[in-house]
């Protein structure tokens, strides 16, 4: 029979070997959970009782073939991270990359660690020893740690643009895993024990989270630098729309001015053809005088005032580039998605639907564009004159027209449409490129 604290033994080295850094890779996405929190907690304990069973069966049944349940308990980890959290893959893989490893070196160094005060303990499995040096090493690391996944980490990932970096990014924490594994399994022929308990191998690991620990936040801190540089970029392009709507403002009133001072004159004029009764002159300079009025074309699109400003601005634009400017838009002053997203949205899809009629030869270049929003969502739709062939990599991502290399642009669309819980496509059909954006307004 297997003695009771045997069992405790191995239940806590389970529990402290998951719930720290299953807490730690969560939390950077606690709010693009999939399941609400009481659910994932659910999982989250079901889970932890799988973990334990797996150390009980390696410790006691497995029959030399304990590396499996390492190999499935990786998997169930795996499996259920990538579905708990609603965000890029890339980004996914990076955070459980990244708290793997921390992971592998906290129980390599706490293995190292039981060597040296416990070494009679050491050489077996799952001992209180080992679990009472890992709670020391855990506090030791788990908490600079989620400090930095707090302060630094979580806003890199809440906040970057377009997603496209993360595509790549993984490889980093990805190379150090393969660093890692390369040490407990290639080691002149011990076993991972052996590794795990020599000093040497411990000092290294220690250098090689060191650094990769300045890269994490190299990383992380470029990202944000990039972020904060966008933004002020789109600040600036807000204030030129508004700017040119000022402008557009007080050009109405100067004309509405100069029509009020020549009111006099005009009927000064119109008495005389009355008193002369030449009617016909005086339904002349009525149709001539009302050809001279100031232009009272309504100069709000909408109610919101930053969707109203980026629509004026690209308007004006469109006017001096000669393309014919479609809008019906039904946005209210006050919507749950934030004025910045709403004017990259907005900003970056007409502005290349302006870019795009360019670029079109002939008269008929236009822009359409619907926009309305109920309870639950804003949907948002922009066609434009287009007669070219869409540019795509293989994983559909749409190549840039301006530049070498991907839009940035639209993967920024689409990266709002994503933070919203909502969707983005684009086809083209009838000589005309579609765009259409839905956002989820009860995220």
């Amino acid at each position: 029979m297997i003695p009771l604290y045997r069992i405790i033994e191995i239940c806590v080295y389970s529990l402290l070997n998951f719930l720290p850094f299953m807490a730690l890779a969560l939390y950077p996405f606690r709010s693009r959970l999939r399941f609400s929190v009481k659910i994932t907690v659910c999982i989250i304990v079901v889970i932890s009782f799988i973990q334990m069973g797996l150390g009980l069966w390696a410790a006691f049944f497995s029959g030399g073939k304990a590396a499996l349940a390492s190999v499935v308990s990786t998997a169930v980890y795996v499996v259920f991270y990538f579905i708990a959290v609603k965000v890029n893959f890339g980004k996914a893989l990076f955070t459980l990359l990244m708290i793997s490893n921390t992971a592998n070196f906290v129980v390599a160094v706490s293995k190292c660690i039981e060597g040296k005060i416990f070494p009679e303990l050491a050489v077996q499995s799952y001992r209180w020893s080992f679990s009472l040096i890992m709670l020391v090493v855990l506090a030791v690391v788990w908490i600079p740690l989620f400090i930095y996944t707090k302060k630094v980490y979580t806003p890199a990932v809440e906040k970057e643009p377009t997603g496209i970096e993360w595509r790549y990014l993984w490889l980093i924490p990805a190379t150090f895993y393969l660093i890692w594994y390369y040490m407990l399994y290639n080691n002149n022929g011990k076993s991972s024990l052996e590794t795990a308990l020599d000093a040497g191998n411990a000092v290294f690991l220690l250098f090689i989270n060191v650094g990769a620990g300045i890269v994490y936040y190299v990383i992380a801190m470029l990202i944000n630098e990039q972020e904060k540089n966008i933004r002020l970029s789109d600040n600036n392009h807000r204030l030129a729309m508004q700017n040119l709507q000022y402008e557009n403002l007080q050009e109405k009133i100067a004309d509405a001015r100069r029509a009020k001072h020549d009111v006099r004159h005009h009927i000064s004029l119109m008495q005389e053809y009355v008193r002369n009764k030449q009617y016909g002159e005086l339904e002349k300079y009525l149709n001539s005088y009302q050809q001279s009025l100031p232009d009272d074309t309504l100069i709000s699109f909408c109610e919101n005032k930053t969707v109203n400003a980026v629509m004026l601005y690209f308007a004006q634009v469109a006017k001096n580039e000669d393309i014919d400017y479609d809008v019906k838009a039904v946005i209210p002053e006050n919507i749950s998605v934030d004025e910045t997203d709403l004017s990259v949205l907005f900003g970056n899809l007409i502005e290349n639907a302006t870019d795009a009629c360019r670029e079109e030869s002939g008269d008929n270049r236009r822009i359409v564009i619907r926009a309305m929003t109920d309870e639950y969502t804003l949907c948002l739709g922009i066609d434009n004159t287009f007669t070219g062939t869409l540019k795509k990599d293989l994983s559909g991502v749409l190549f840039s027209s301006k530049h070498k290399g991907f839009g940035v642009g639209v993967e920024s669309v689409k990266s709002i449409a994503e933070k919203y819980g909502g969707t983005y496509c684009a086809e083209v059909k009838d000589e005309m490129f579609m765009s259409s954006v839905l956002l989820n307004l009860r995220t």
